[in-house]
């Protein structure tokens, strides 16, 4: 689609003239972390980067969403499809339980998980949303499970989805 002009409701207008109607906008941005066309303060923004629960939700939780912002050797699409069925699960929640989504929102009131897994990244602006593979994924497993079950199609991609290194015996997130 082209660029988006203006959303009035859920009608999208695009600056080609065409509009319609939409439930959802999915934006992707590519590598550079900009996105101009949110206010930086509706995403938590803080020096290089956004500061998001589990680097997907402003603490917030506006309604706003950021798949994809984690960058760790070996995450790859795995990572990137977690968090989506995170985001998933959450919105059904929000939906059929609102209770355990309440309580899942609570979580970012409190301190947040460590997703370094001990490391200590360099303080550079590309780094700031660095996140250690292991840690990372079990904490956002840990916390899905907190909501109601996925349908089966997406419990099964991310069950049967290989993990690029095992999870040493004994770690938590």
């Amino acid at each position: 689609m082209p660029d988006i002009e203006r959303f009035d409701g859920t009608t999208v207008h695009f600056t080609d003239g065409r509009s319609a109607d939409y439930d959802l906008v999915m934006l992707a941005t590519g590598y550079t972390l900009d996105y101009p066309f949110v206010d930086k303060q509706l995403l938590n923004w803080t020096n290089a980067s956004p500061t998001l629960y589990l680097n997907v939700f402003p603490p917030s939780f506006n309604g706003l969403f950021v798949l994809g912002m984690i960058e760790a050797s070996g995450i790859g699409w795995q990572g990137r499809a977690e968090q989506a069925e995170l985001v998933a699960a959450y919105l059904a929640a929000v939906r059929d339980a609102p209770e355990r989504a309440a309580a899942f929102r609570a979580r970012a009131d409190a301190p947040w998980p460590d997703l370094t897994g001990g490391y200590k990244y360099l303080g550079l602006d590309r780094m700031s949303y660095y996140v250690n593979k292991d840690a990372y994924r079990r904490t956002v497993k840990k916390l899905a499970r907190t909501l109601p079950a996925l349908p089966q199609a997406a419990a099964e991609t991310s069950a049967t989805a290989p993990s690029a290194s095992p999870t040493p015996e004994g770690t938590r997130a």
